[in-house]
């Protein structure tokens, strides 16, 4: 018997029936392609742990099929982007899928149109490089909320959720200059991706305010996967003057920096440093773990999710939102620390607003 003062939750009767919390709303709603079979063993359950649906609030549309578009849908980031955002809709009796533009604003524009003329409830976008608020502006009116999530666009109406990224690699580079790093480098990501800008600023910043120079050389853009990172570390080690410490767009690409690193027989941490940006599960886990700048990924999400079913029951002309969780730099070895520590950016559990 269950614990009667215990919530049962849609996740407890996805868990019972041993399918996913998606099927079992779809069988609340009478919608889906599914066997009489898991509709029944849907029902039984339900009947079985005595869980009861929310009361829909007033004038709120309920059971509400919701999108998350981002470039890269292997990045384990947007995964726990994505567990965070269906958990808080799913407390609402809604649900999430994950599309992927492939880093095509073509593409983009297409899954935005098609989703635009469905019965979505609302949209949450992580731009592909080179978006631009003209790519968007078919989708300015609030009939139904989209949000932009980790990356903006510049000025544009859209409600914004995400990290400073800005901030982040301004607290990356600094931690290295701390430690007497003179020689760092950058790698990573598209210049036409606002997020690129805004992390290359950050980096910047810090060390023209330390009087260190800015070598062009030790830039490296064109790619954000590991691939990436190894390729073009393996070229920079090549050359007759390398970085002693690199600072990379993002954890996956720090990982394949760090492969590079490796594979020319050397020691990351020890012969030269390495910062990543995300601090995904698989930082931790590095053969030499890697330092990183975590922005809460599922918390952002869960965030996102409150955030859209809010603007649903609002005006829609109310002024965009813009929601931001300060970084933290977590410290390990791939920086010269063999104890992981945390330096922040005023409070990393409240967002900045």
């Amino acid at each position: 018997m269950p614990d009667s003062k215990k919530k049962v939750s849609i996740r407890d009767v996805a868990s019972k029936a041993g399918l996913s919390a998606t099927t079992v709303s779809l069988v609340m709603q009478g919608k889906g392609n599914l066997r009489d079979e898991t509709r029944q063993s849907v029902i039984r359950v339900i009947e079985e742990i005595g869980y009861k649906r929310k009361a829909a609030a007033p004038k709120a549309d309920t059971n509400e099929q919701f999108a998350l578009i981002v470039d890269d849908i292997a990045n384990p980031y947007f995964h726990a982007l994505f567990e965070g955002l269906d958990g808080a809709l799913e407390d609402a009796g809604h649900f999430a899928t994950m599309l992927s533009s492939h880093d095509s604003v073509e593409r983009q524009s297409k899954l935005l149109n098609n989703l635009w003329q469905s019965e979505i409830g609302g949209l949450v976008i992580v731009p592909a490089s080179g978006t631009n608020r003209d790519d968007l502006r078919a989708f300015e009116n609030r009939r139904r909320p989209m949000i932009m999530a980790v990356r903006r666009i510049g000025q544009s109406p859209f409600d914004y959720v995400g990290a400073n990224p800005l901030v982040g690699m301004q607290i990356a580079a600094d931690h290295l200059i701390k430690l007497g790093y003179r020689e760092i480098g950058f790698i990573g990501g598209y210049e036409s991706n606002h997020a690129y800008g805004e992390r290359y600023a950050g980096f910047a910043a810090s060390l023209m305010r330390h009087s260190i120079e800015l070598r062009q050389e030790w830039i490296c853009n064109g790619g954000s996967t590991r691939l990436f990172g190894q390729q073009a570390v393996a070229q920079l080690l090549s050359r007759n003057a390398a970085p002693k410490a690199l600072i990379a767009y993002n954890d996956l690409v720090a990982i394949g920096a760090m492969d590079a690193i490796t594979a020319a027989g050397l020691t990351p941490g020890k012969d030269i440093a390495v910062i990543g940006y995300d601090d995904i599960p698989e930082a931790a886990l590095q053969p030499v773990p890697l330092t990183s700048v975590a922005t809460p990924a599922e918390k952002l999400g869960q965030v996102i999710g409150q955030a859209i079913l809010a603007r649903k029951m609002e005006d829609s002309q109310k002024d965009p939102l813009d929601i931001t969780y300060p970084p933290r730099l977590i410290v390990r070895a791939s920086c010269g620390s063999s104890h992981p520590t945390s330096e922040s950016e005023g409070d990393a559990n409240a967002p900045i607003i």
